[in-house]
């Protein structure tokens, strides 16, 4: 149950943040690697104040963890371009020690920092 209420947050997360068919091969990318909601709220929040502040620079990073879960990793600006930023999430899960990565791209839209394709 608590996998169908993960999978039903990330959707709803990552639908308002991009278009359906970038949600749903984001979704398919993080279903399968041991993350729950709430270790995906911290690493995003973590890449986000990398950029927040519009001062990004490629290869700036940050760490992150989850206590609460034996979950960490990574976060690191690959690329700055115009309103854009390229970020690279490399972590750990309990389910899957293995190092795992999912890349993504956020734009600033209307003042709003979103998932982009």
């Amino acid at each position: 149950m608590r996998h169908v209420a993960v999978r039903l947050a990330l959707t709803g997360f990552i639908a308002i943040a991009a278009g359906p068919a970038l949600a749903n091969s984001l979704l398919r990318q993080i279903e399968s690697t041991g993350l729950t909601q709430e270790d995906l709220n911290i690493m995003v929040r973590a890449g986000g104040e990398l950029y927040a502040s519009r001062a990004a620079r490629p290869g700036e990073d940050t760490i992150w963890s989850n206590p609460a879960t034996g979950a960490y990793g990574s976060v690191e600006i690959t690329s700055v371009s115009g309103k854009c930023v390229g970020l690279n999430y490399k972590f750990r899960t309990r389910r899957n020690s293995r190092i795992q990565t999912v890349q993504t791209r956020r734009c600033l839209n209307d003042g709003r920092w979103v998932l982009a394709s």
